[in-house]
């Protein structure tokens, strides 16, 4: 196993955090609705300026290259675009872009991610050298939530975000967050938008996107969640647009949505069997993509959590924190007569594990003392890896939602706490 605190690792990650955040600059370009054509240009000549001061001046890509993997069928691809000391293989296959010139989620968790482990790599002294347009993450990463929503009604506050990642013009006096945080609500996309219209994520209640395609007089649309755990579990679906432009077209599911029963059905953070209604783009805004993907998406597990153990622990003489001591780890259980906390969690969704470890090496385990690293059930396939790294830093397991659950269940029962 490479260690993050290897130079040549962080500088390799680096290189291609760099790289993702070309095409990040680019999707600004080609979505950016308040650009006019020569800001347009302006991003867009940066994004090719970054790519070229990462590969170096032994290696030439022209800026028509650059154009040409923008949107259609090549968009997003570095296949044949990078020199040979890159090591892509973390990429190999991805697409940063979509066919319209958004993020991928595979591309928009590797830029974020990646930005952690820099980030962790800064802290130690580990790595020292610059990440360009930093803009794009600063202004929303979970530093910048953290900050917003700090102080005695963090857990509250947070709690309010997650459970409204879609607010009605007009209602966020309602929610009664700090002024800071109301700025993470924006207009609806334009990707997630139909004619008006916009849907919501039967899992997360976030919008989804809107692709449609045209053939002659008849036009299809897909509408998706952009998590793909939501997408892959029911929240995709399919319309035929019809001549009445006024009326919302009918959603079809593409796919049975199915809700397991017995162990997972407990934590399901999956789709449910629900057609989304169709909302007026005018009425709503919605928090931006950031703070959506990185405090509604993995909040809502955690918020399920707890209150699941918070339920199992009724009629004993413990409770269930969630987020205590403002965000010191994000789960622990308490005994009414005080002492020490018992199995104190951090719970982490990332999409590419090699970034979890890395950061876990750079930290030395997690920060905040927590002892379990608790996954999505649908990370799984991550446990084993994560098991062993948070063990080589003093952490106790690796495990998923549920079976954290299970253990701190089994325990109280037995009286082992």
């Amino acid at each position: 196993m490479t260690h993050a605190d290897d130079t040549t690792d962080i500088q390799q990650t680096h290189s291609l955090l760099e790289i993702v955040k070309a095409f990040a600059v680019c999707e600004h370009a080609i979505a950016g609705e308040d650009l006019d054509g020569p800001k347009r240009l302006g991003h867009l000549i940066e994004a090719h300026a970054i790519l070229m001061a990462v590969c170096g001046p032994g290696h030439l890509i022209r800026f028509e290259e650059l154009l040409g993997r923008l949107t259609g069928d090549r968009a997003g691809s570095l296949e044949g675009l990078l020199p040979d000391w890159i090591d892509t293989e973390a990429l190999a296959g991805v697409r940063l872009l979509d066919s319209e010139g958004v993020a991928t989620e595979d591309g928009f968790d590797f830029r974020h991610e990646a930005q952690r482990v820099i980030r962790a790599a800064e802290k130690v002294g580990r790595f020292s050298g610059q990440v360009t347009k930093p803009k794009l993450d600063d202004e929303y990463s979970q530093e910048a939530v953290f900050s917003a929503i700090k102080g005695p009604f963090y857990v509250r506050h947070r709690t309010t975000l997650v459970e409204n990642p879609t607010v009605r013009v007009g209602g966020l006096t309602d929610l009664k967050l700090p002024s800071r945080a109301n700025g993470f609500y924006k207009p609806v996309p334009q990707y997630a938008q139909h004619n008006g219209w916009w849907w919501a994520c039967p899992a997360c209640g976030w919008p989804m996107k809107v692709t449609v395609t045209r053939s002659g007089a008849r036009t299809r649309g897909r509408v998706r969640c952009l998590y793909h755990w939501h997408e892959e579990t029911g929240a995709s679906y399919e319309f035929v647009m019809t001549s009445r432009k006024k009326t919302a077209p009918e959603l079809s599911p593409t796919f049975e949505c199915r809700v397991p029963s017995g162990r997972s059905a407990r934590l399901w953070t999956g789709a449910v069997p629900r057609l989304p209604e169709a909302k007026p783009v005018e009425d709503y805004i919605a928090l931006v993509r950031p703070v959506w993907r990185y405090t509604v998406v993995p909040g809502l597990p955690e918020l399920s959590l707890h209150r699941a153990v918070a339920d199992a622990l009724k009629g004993t003489s413990w409770t269930s924190h969630l987020w205590p001591n403002g965000d010191q780890c994000d789960l622990w259980i308490a005994h009414q007569d005080g002492g020490e906390s018992r199995f104190p969690a951090d719970f982490k969704d990332y999409t590419w594990v090699n970034h979890l470890v890395s950061k876990l090496h750079l930290d030395g385990g997690d920060r905040g003392g927590a002892e379990y690293l608790v996954v999505p059930d649908h990370r799984q396939e991550q446990v084993a890896q994560l098991d062993m790294v948070c063990r080589m830093h003093g952490m106790k397991a690796a495990m998923t939602a549920t079976a954290y659950l299970e253990m701190i269940v089994t325990e109280v029962r037995e009286g082992q706490v």
